[in-house]
């Protein structure tokens, strides 16, 4: 049972007061309620609105790049959360598991509005396609192809996300209103939406590193660092308190914004694979962000404002995170001493 989901265990809670939680878990010996994501969002016994609780697993939950036709709750134990990791060095003592809980390519479609995705890794693809009031909240996308796919999506949220060698991409003939795009980091990934609609459009506090350029529109474009080589387009935006790592062209309208900016000079550069986007103490991000709420004059990027980025997309739910138990014991003996330790993530 070493593969049972100890941050589950933690819980004792549903996101919801009706809809019900479900185990997935694939690790060989372990009983659960299924053992792929495609088997359990096409079953008729789970319910719109229920919760899907991915286990840690080394081998990924398939999905055979089929279309979500249902609004599900997904929840994974994080990402980055084994240190020992040197090609993606992760953050210490946030789970007893070190494995994250990674799913394969998944289209949403319109039924799948509603949808919430925490604490998972995607690999693979996140298309959107016709659907509404998707969240992506402290989610993983490494080397993944997310955007609008299809049709016309509105109310997307990616928010505490981190993306990797992944851009958030708009095909052509498609649209989407209502984008927020918010405490990420983009690591070797940028945004490029050139046909968004809309006024109500937000892309703030994210921090942009090894980034070619951006392609937004219709935008707030404000409290972001922006680790640049080339000029962002940013057309008819909303441009206020932003770094920029070149000496980006902006319209006499934007505000508050600082050019030429050594990366650096920014962030600390050290740690795990998103801990090293924190601020240095000396940083010129600091207390430089556009008013939001009581938050007077947040940091910019992602660990700034109201609704900072969570080290490994930790889920807001309690979590175990140092386990012990006796590697064996004497036949017939009716008790076990197990020792564990949780924390409250909200």
């Amino acid at each position: 049972m070493k593969y049972l989901s100890l941050f589950v265990l933690a819980t004792g809670m549903s996101l919801s007061t009706q809809a019900k939680i479900w185990r997935l878990n694939n690790n060989a010996g372990v009983v659960a309620d299924f053992t792929t994501f495609q088997a359990a969002a096409l079953s008729s016994t789970v319910s719109p609105g229920d919760t899907l609780y991915l286990e840690p697993s080394n081998t990924t939950y398939w999905t055979n790049s089929f279309t979500l036709a249902k609004k599900l709750i997904v929840v994974g134990a994080g990402y980055l959360l084994d240190p020992a990791n040197t090609s993606f060095p992760g953050n210490p003592g946030l789970q007893t598991s070190t494995i994250e809980a990674k799913i394969g390519g998944l289209q949403l479609g319109p039924d799948a509005s509603g949808s919430k995705f925490i604490g998972v890794q995607f690999d693979g693809t996140f298309y959107l396609s016709n659907t509404s009031n998707i969240t992506a909240e402290r989610v993983y996308f490494p080397n993944t192809y997310v955007g609008f796919y299809a049709g016309t999506s509105t109310n997307i949220v990616f928010r505490k996300c981190y993306f990797y060698s992944t851009n958030i991409n708009q095909q052509a003939n498609t649209s989407g209103s209502n984008v927020l795009i918010e405490n990420n980091i983009f690591n070797s990934s940028n945004i490029n939406l050139p046909a968004i609609t809309g006024s109500n459009n937000i892309v703030r506090n994210n921090s942009f590193s090894n980034t070619n350029s951006l392609t937004l529109v219709k935008s707030f474009f404000i409290n972001n660092i922006v680790g640049a080589n080339a000029q962002s387009i940013l057309t008819d935006c909303t441009i206020k308190n932003n770094i920029f790592q070149i000496a980006q062209t902006l319209p006499a309208t934007a505000t508050n914004n600082i050019l030429s900016v050594a990366m650096a000079d920014v962030y600390e550069a050290t740690g795990s694979f998103d801990g090293k986007y924190k601020l240095k103490a000396t940083s010129p991000a600091k207390g430089k962000g556009l008013t939001i709420g009581s938050v007077v004059n947040p940091d910019c990027g992602a660990f700034g404002a109201t609704d900072p980025y969570v080290l490994s997309g930790i889920p807001n739910i309690p979590t175990i995170y140092t386990f012990t138990a006796p590697t064996s014991i004497p036949s017939g003996t009716p008790t076990m001493n197990v020792t564990f330790s949780t924390r409250n993530n909200n």
